[in-house]
C-alpha cells in the first residue's frame, strides 16, 4: 500500500466530485475546497498532538463530505461512496474500516470510539467556526429571512463547538469563535 498515492488519489477524487449542494450561487466551490482542506489541516495537526494515525485521518478528512448532496445523512452517504472509492486500493481491511468509521461518525451527535474519529469531528467543527460558517449563512439566506438565517448559523456554530472534545481542538476553535459570532451578528 503506497499511502502517498492513496492520499493523492483521495484529494483528486474529492476535487472531481464536488457535491452540488456545496457550490455557491456564482458557481464557485471555494468554500467547499477550503472546508475540506481545512479539515485535513486540523486533522493532521490534532493527529500529531494526540499520536493518532495520520494516514487514516488525512484520507477521512479528504472524503468526509463527498456525499453531502443527500443532506442530513451525508456522513453515511459519504462513507458509502468512500467504501467504493477505497476498494480499488490495497489497504488493510482494519485501516479501511477506521477511515470509514471516521467518515460515518463526523457529524454532530455521532458517538465516537477512537481518537481518529474524534479528530475528524474536531477538525470539521474547527474549520466551520473558522470559515465555513459564512457559506452556511449565505445558503441560509437563500431560503430564510436574514434573522432566521443568522439564528440558524449561530446555532450550527454552537453545535460545532460542542462536538469538539479534545483539549487542543477546543483551544483552536475558541481562537475563531469570537470572530464567527461577531460576523454573524452583523452580517446581512
Amino acid at each position: 500500500m503506497d499511502k502517498e498515492v492513496i492520499i493523492q488519489e483521495s484529494e483528486k477524487f474529492f476535487k472531481e466530485n464536488i457535491p452540488k449542494s456545496r457550490v455557491e450561487k456564482n458557481g464557485s466551490y471555494d468554500y467547499y475546497l477550503r472546508h475540506v482542506l481545512g479539515v485535513r489541516k486540523y486533522a493532521l495537526q490534532l493527529a500529531e498532538r494526540y499520536n493518532a494515525d495520520k494516514f487514516v485521518v488525512e484520507v477521512a478528512a479528504l472524503l468526509h463530505d463527498v456525499g453531502s448532496d443527500v443532506g442530513r445523512e451525508h456522513a453515511v452517504e459519504s462513507a458509502k461512496i468512500s467504501i467504493e472509492f477505497l476498494s480499488k486500493f490495497d489497504i488493510l481491511d482494519e485501516t479501511k474500516e477506521k477511515i470509514i468509521k471516521c467518515i460515518e461518525r463526523h457529524s454532530m451527535g455521532s458517538k465516537v470510539e477512537s481518537i481518529e474519529e474524534q479528530i475528524i469531528q474536531d477538525a470539521d467543527g474547527i474549520i466551520f467556526i473558522e470559515d465555513t460558517y459564512k457559506f452556511y449563512f449565505g445558503k441560509g439566506k437563500e431560503k430564510l429571512s436574514l434573522e432566521e438565517a443568522r439564528k440558524e448559523a449561530m446555532e450550527k456554530a454552537e453545535g460545532m463547538l460542542n462536538k469538539i472534545k479534545t483539549e487542543e481542538g477546543i483551544k483552536l476553535a475558541k481562537i475563531h469563535l469570537v470572530k464567527c459570532f461577531e460576523y454573524l451578528k452583523t452580517a446581512y
